[in-house]
C-alpha cells in the first residue's frame, strides 16, 4: 500500500526521513535523519552516520517517498507498527 499523509501512522516508519519538530529534550529538537529502527517507545535515527535513540514524545515531521512532508504527534505513532495497525482495523 502506498504511504499517504492519511495512512502514514499505520505504516512501518523505517526508511523515512524524519525531523524532530518539538521534543521535551531540547537537545533532540531539530534532529534530522533517516529512521533505521523502531520499537514501541523509540525511533532510531541515522543522523549523519550516527544513530540516535529518540523517544516517541512531541512532534515529528516525516518526508514521504513522494516528497510530501507530514507532521505527526507522538501519540499517533506510539506503539509498535503492528499495534498501530490493529488500532486502525478496530476503527
Amino acid at each position: 500500500m502506498k504511504i499517504t499523509p492519511k495512512n502514514l501512522i499505520y505504516h512501518n516508519l523505517v526508511g523515512l526521513r524524519i525531523k524532530v519538530k518539538v521534543h521535551p529534550d531540547a537537545g533532540i529538537e531539530g534532529l534530522e535523519g533517516k529512521v533505521v529502527g523502531e520499537t514501541k517507545n523509540f525511533l532510531f535515527v541515522d543522523a549523519e552516520g550516527s544513530v540516535k535513540k529518540v523517544q516517541k514524545l512531541g512532534y515529528f515531521e516525516f518526508t514521504l517517498p513522494d516528497g510530501r512532508k507530514v507532521v505527526v504527534s507522538s501519540e499517533a505513532i506510539r506503539g509498535r507498527p503492528e499495534e498501530r495497525l490493529k488500532r486502525f482495523l478496530k476503527a
